[in-house]
């Protein structure tokens, strides 16, 4: 377990608006105040497990060629079946980055769905053995370190990258991330902390996060002092 300190490492992936459009079921809004993303088993995130547990059956049928029980088998079988009709009438489910109030909302699929404030949580990667010998990780958010009481998951591909985005995104005195998506929203989040006095990051960054425009990066400069 490795726990992640509210760091911006590295520049994050644009969160382009042409992405948004193609993947509707996946990133569902973007903008100064919400960032949500549909993590439902919906669709093909639904039959591609479909299609694993078919194809893990068909193997083990070939490999018994028909013969002895066939428990394990149909089992995989039923189980296939559900998940390729889960994928029609999965309910939607959202992961949440509430920027201004500071809230992420993550729902899990076995326990409460938790509601987490981010200055106080605490991200970390859990690795596991997805194989033998092959470790992948599990990016994470928790209450706390000491008492855990809340948690739910936030990535598993590209953790460092959604990390990166995670702790800019709900840093709300910083500029809005890269991407086409936020640019419609970057003027309002500009005159609103400009109205505050641009206040210092609440987090700290190894890169530069500047703003849209030099005019714009000259007057933070000017009465934020950063």
């Amino acid at each position: 377990m490795e726990f992640l300190s509210k760091v911006i490492k590295q520049k994050p992936n644009k969160i382009n608006l042409e992405y948004i459009t193609s993947n509707k079921n996946v990133i569902t809004e973007a903008n100064d105040q919400f960032y949500k993303e549909d993590v439902s088993l919906k669709g093909w995130a639904s039959w591609i497990f479909s299609v694993v547990f078919s194809f893990v059956a068909f193997v083990l049928l070939l490999l018994s060629g028909g013969s002895g029980s066939l428990i394990i088998e149909i089992i995989l079988f039923i189980v296939a079946f559900i998940m390729l009709i889960y994928g029609f009438i999965a309910p939607a489910r959202f992961k949440i980055y509430d920027r201004l109030n500071g809230i992420v909302f993550l729902p899990n699929r076995i326990g409460k769905d938790a509601t987490l404030n981010f200055s106080t949580s605490v991200g970390f990667i859990k690795y596991i053995n997805s194989s033998p010998g092959v470790m992948s990780g599990m990016l994470k958010l928790l209450s706390s370190r000491k008492r855990p009481r809340q948690g739910g998951f936030l990535a598993q591909h590209n953790l460092d990258n959604v990390w990166a985005f995670t702790v800019w995104y709900m840093d709300k005195n910083r500029p809005l991330p890269p991407g086409t998506a936020f640019d419609p929203y970057r003027q309002k989040d500009f005159e609103r902390r400009k109205a505050e006095g641009f206040p210092k990051p609440l987090y700290p960054s190894n890169i530069a996060t500047p703003e849209a425009t030099k005019a714009q990066q000259a007057e933070r400069l000017r009465i934020g002092k950063w």
